[in-house]
């Protein structure tokens, strides 16, 4: 009688152990696939986010090629047409008409930087050197870039790494206050190494109140990307770091 109490006291413990042990896993099981479900909630959020914010800069785009590039370019053929009727034109409408075409220029690059059907035509190091170009034309910045010839990534996500250095660079001119950008780009290691370097008066990282949409967007970017984005700072200078897995040119 000792032995068979003994016994189903022992299979009752065990089987007490046993379904413990299946609560566990299914309460496990549960909280990953909340997990899960949370982390590709986060995802969608970020791409609709993300889409909404090309479309945004698409509509952009059109609107300054269609209307104000007509009306520049419409203010250049008056201008040129009142200096070629006059007998003595000033020096000051020929400046004036250079000056117009020059932001005519200046407008279709910038509105076909912000073009996603136009930047998926050409890969993300021919797109930097043009807007590199863009930049230092202007004469009040220096953009310098050191990159390799290609990069191996698909043309959608050399589109979104644009748009990381783009925002990088930006908040260097708007809010850093910065006259020099240094932009360096390396693959190896399986890995892309992007660092956009700037001269500004920089800020205090730990700070998240000074963390505005443009760090956002770059961080969520890069989060897509499969990689990530770190900022260091001090009075110099602001150095923004991305670093995303990229496959191994061979």
């Amino acid at each position: 009688m000792i032995l068979v109490g003994s016994t189903f006291f022992l299979a009752v413990a065990v089987g007490i152990i046993v379904l413990f042990l299946i609560y566990q896993r299914k309460q496990l099981q549960f909280i990953l696939e909340k997990q899960e479900l949370s982390n590709h909630f986060q995802k969608e959020l970020l791409t609709t986010r993300i889409e909404a914010q090309e479309e945004t800069l698409n509509q952009l785009s059109r609107e300054l090629h269609d209307n104000v590039g007509q009306l520049l370019s419409s203010s250049k053929l008056l201008i040129g047409v009142t200096r070629r009727a006059l007998t003595s034109p000033m020096e000051e409408l020929k400046l004036a008409e250079e000056t117009v075409a020059k932001a005519i220029t200046e407008l279709r690059a910038m509105s076909k930087s912000l073009n996603k059907d136009w930047l998926e035509q050409f890969d993300f190091i021919e797109n930097l050197d043009a807007e590199a170009r863009r930049i230092n034309a202007t004469k009040e910045f220096e953009m310098t870039i050191h990159h390799p010839e290609i990069i191996n990534l698909p043309s959608d996500r050399q589109l979104m790494l644009f748009r990381i250095v783009q925002e990088a660079f930006q908040n260097s001119l708007k809010h850093g206050k910065a006259d020099h950008i240094n932009i360096l780009v390396e693959q190896g290691d399986g890995n892309l190494k992007v660092m956009i370097e700037d001269n500004g008066k920089g800020f205090d990282v730990s700070n998240s109140s000074l963390q505005g949409v443009g760090m956002i967007n770059i961080k969520s970017r890069a989060q897509m990307l499969g990689g990530s984005a770190k900022w260091q700072s001090s009075g110099s200078g602001t150095a923004v770091n991305v670093q995303i897995p990229i496959q191994e040119i061979v």
